[in-house]
């Protein structure tokens, strides 16, 4: 009989181990997933970021061209990006003349860049402004 319990009791220790193993199991897998996750979100934050400060610069080059005045209606409001690293991304500008506090008499523009990048069903954007005269 003494037999039969020890047996008994090894058989609810090892089933009890094997329950708690599967449940540790179970949370880090699940840890893991959530964890690409964040990483995936972190670097496409990142690509969006980047897609809009291209916008931005690429919105400057247009709005202070080499020869000829500048000007908001110079500035593309929309581009793609085709390039390694920021493919399937996009920028939105957005060009304001507004009131200079400095010197009324010389224009101050501000510029907004919305860069948006897609990689699956993860999709993010930020947000890059910029006052210059």
């Amino acid at each position: 009989m003494q037999n039969f319990q020890q047996r008994g009791s090894a058989l609810v220790m090892a089933l009890f181990v094997i329950v708690l193993m599967s449940a540790l199991i179970l949370f880090l897998g699940r840890q893991l997933v959530s964890s690409s996750i964040a990483v995936s979100y972190e670097v496409q934050g990142n690509r969006a970021f980047n897609a809009a400060q291209s916008g931005l610069q690429a919105g400057l080059v247009q709005l202070f061209p080499l020869t000829g005045t500048s000007s908001c209606a110079a500035v593309s409001p929309n581009m793609s990006f085709t390039t390694a690293g920021l493919n399937g991304c996009s920028a939105t500008l957005s060009c304001q003349q507004v009131q200079n506090p400095d010197n009324s008499g010389r224009p101050l523009y501000a510029l907004q860049s919305e860069g948006r990048c897609l990689a699956g069903d993860i999709s993010t954007s930020r947000v890059v402004r910029m006052e210059a005269y």
